[in-house]
């Protein structure tokens, strides 16, 4: 969870590694840094900032729709620990339960018996049952605002210490919020981007709804991690070539948490005429990452391909059907697009429409990457043309890499990508 923090004395590491094996503490203020089913789920871009169009299926999910305690083949409850998030954690359904529409989570400092502690919260996490990579997560949400509050929605890897203990394991915060403050936070710790005291480099805010729900979205590729509030982009932490692990451990399963914390770290004192804090959690949905996606560029962006060359942009004219395409113009240029989530030994067709503006130039439909020798298709007519390649892919290949490549100069159009498995 994003904040300022420093690392208690090693019992006390060794305590609460024990309950979240990569975890932190957190003790200080925290500094703003500027800048399962089959179903399918699809979301509309409507701009540059939005969530791209193209389809996600659903693996995961809990809608909150039942009373009583929470599924318990899902989540289990965030156990009590040391650090300031967990330090009120407890594990009774007045504090994490569902109320026929809602997981509730609640913080407050009734009086509990056994249990002397100045305040009691609740938190649930999905470790040991359900963990992903790469894919899409939604959240629906709202809370309450309160001096001394702190709710979560965050994701923690497992195994915890793959890359060794916090920050290096890697954490990613989808979403959190502290006080009264109007805006909430997305934030990355790794070693890379998370300092001494505990903050963060790779941290952004972002305004919300106050009074009522808003959906947090989180879409991690091998590429990027981005965030959304109401799916519109907010933020993006971009994998670097080079980087290593300390810079993007992001390559392991990671386990979701919800919870409502406060009165420790970040937050500061709980004033407890605010009291009750809440977090009413109204869905949580996991998507499995689409194979390839945005191959009509309807969505005005380019992503999730990646360029080189510097020539390529969407346009809106020279469309071959709806009202947008890419272009390339200048030099050597080239898209491309990892594609995850492959079959092994399996064939594969990719393909689509391109034009060229002028006789003699060319451009290429190809793949690379995934098993075998690159291959590639050449498109040289002036009115748009259809082209593609076949792959096979190798016994243990998931993975590949399509691209539209120009070699001269001139500008080409592509238009309505495609990939089929044969």
């Amino acid at each position: 969870m994003r904040k300022t923090k420093f690392w208690l004395v090693l019992s006390l590491i060794a305590t609460s590694l024990s309950i979240f094996a990569c975890k932190k503490d957190s003790t200080a203020t925290k500094n703003p840094i500027p800048e399962v089913s089959k179903a399918k789920a699809s979301t509309k871009l409507l701009n540059a900032t939005t969530v791209a169009t193209t389809d996600y299926e659903l693996i995961w999910s809990d809608e909150f729709n039942s009373s009583g305690g929470f599924d318990s083949t899902k989540w289990s409850y965030a156990d009590r620990g040391t650090v300031a998030w967990n330090k009120y954690m407890t594990s009774l359904p007045a504090y994490a339960s569902q109320d026929g529409s809602n997981l509730v989570l609640r913080m407050d400092n009734a009086v509990v018996a056994g249990d002397p502690v100045a305040y009691h919260a609740g938190g649930v996490k999905s470790m040991g049952k359900f963990s992903m990579t790469y894919g899409k997560v939604e959240v629906r949400a709202k809370f309450t605002q309160g001096r001394g509050s702190w709710p979560a929605i965050w994701m923690m890897p497992e195994p915890a210490k793959a890359y060794g203990g916090w920050p290096s394991c890697g954490e990613i915060d989808i979403m959190e919020h502290v006080n009264n403050e109007s805006v909430m936070y997305h934030t990355i710790h790794n070693g890379s981007v998370t300092n001494a005291n505990g903050g963060s480099t790779a941290s952004k805010s972002a305004t919300y709804n106050t009074t009522d729900y808003n959906l947090y979205t989180m879409i991690w590729s091998p590429n990027d991690i981005r965030f959304y509030v109401n799916n519109s982009l907010q933020y993006t932490y971009a994998r670097v070539s080079g980087g290593g692990t300390q810079q993007w451990p992001f390559d392991v399963p990671f386990y979701l948490i919800l919870n409502q914390a406060g009165g420790a770290g970040w937050p500061g004192a709980i004033t407890n005429a605010d009291l009750p804090f809440s977090m009413q959690v109204d869905y949580v949905r996991v998507y499995k990452l689409p194979l390839f996606s945005n191959g009509d560029f309807e969505s005005g962006v380019i992503y999730p391909w990646t360029t080189w060359g510097g020539g390529s942009s969407v346009v809106s004219t020279d469309a071959r059907t709806g009202t947008k395409c890419i272009r390339e113009t200048g030099g050597e240029t080239s898209i491309e697009q990892y594609l995850t989530g492959l079959t092994p030994n399996t064939t594969y067709r990719f393909g689509g429409y391109a034009k060229v503006s002028a006789a003699g130039q060319s451009v290429s439909i190809g793949v690379k990457n995934y098993g075998g020798t690159a291959v590639d298709a050449t498109i040289g007519t002036t009115s748009y043309s259809n082209n593609s390649v076949t792959f096979t892919t190798g016994a243990n290949n998931t993975t590949a890499t399509v691209y539209f490549y120009k070699p001269l100069s001139g500008t080409v159009y592509g238009d309505d990508f495609y990939l089929e498995k044969l």
